[in-house]
């Protein structure tokens, strides 16, 4: 799939967990939800960071400023990932939670809006279909082995390496 298709399309697919974070009353199923949406935003950025953006900066010419792959994309995923941090370290269910869930819903989507209507369409314009269907490939298999484990499972059917995984923590705010 080309590699725009597949950011745009996590892109919608963490919109709706968003969705199903805010609007669920169930606890387990908020857990969940919560859990599902922290593990695609992790996977959404580590793609970027690791595939998307180096590439889309070698074919832009490293150049940067407002709007291209090197100019606000890495603060933005700094400010997602402290946000994130605020949010795993509060309770579903405490009066904190909320606004420190709305606003990693609002940086997240601060974050679509930059890429969708503005850095996509540079690098789609001088990106062949081929090498963004390359891209995607790579972007898909970006994804980190930590999402073998949630809160969905059990511990006692994990495996021992699955359950030495369930300690990953996030990428360290020093990294972008």
């Amino acid at each position: 799939m080309n590699a725009i298709h597949l950011l745009t399309a996590q892109h919608r697919a963490i919109e709706a967990l968003f969705d199903d974070v805010a609007h669920e009353k169930r606890r387990q199923a908020r857990a969940r939800a919560a859990s599902r949406l922290t593990e695609e935003l992790i996977a959404h950025m580590a793609a970027e960071e690791t595939v998307f953006y180096p590439a889309a900066r070698a074919v832009l010419g490293g150049r940067r400023g407002p709007g291209d792959a090197g100019g606000r994309l890495p603060d933005e995923h700094f400010m997602l990932r402290a946000q994130l941090r605020r949010v795993l370290a509060t309770g579903l269910h405490t009066p904190a939670f909320a606004p420190r869930f709305e606003a990693l819903r609002l940086l997240f989507s601060h974050h679509v809006s930059t890429e969708e209507n503005e850095i996509f369409p540079r690098i789609e314009a001088v990106v062949s279909p081929s090498r963004l269907e390359a891209l995607g490939v790579e972007v898909e298999g970006a994804r980190p082995p930590i999402w073998l484990v949630t809160s969905e499972t059990h511990a006692a059917t994990l495996s021992t390496r699955d359950r030495a995984m369930r300690g990953v923590r996030l990428p360290s705010l020093n990294e972008n």
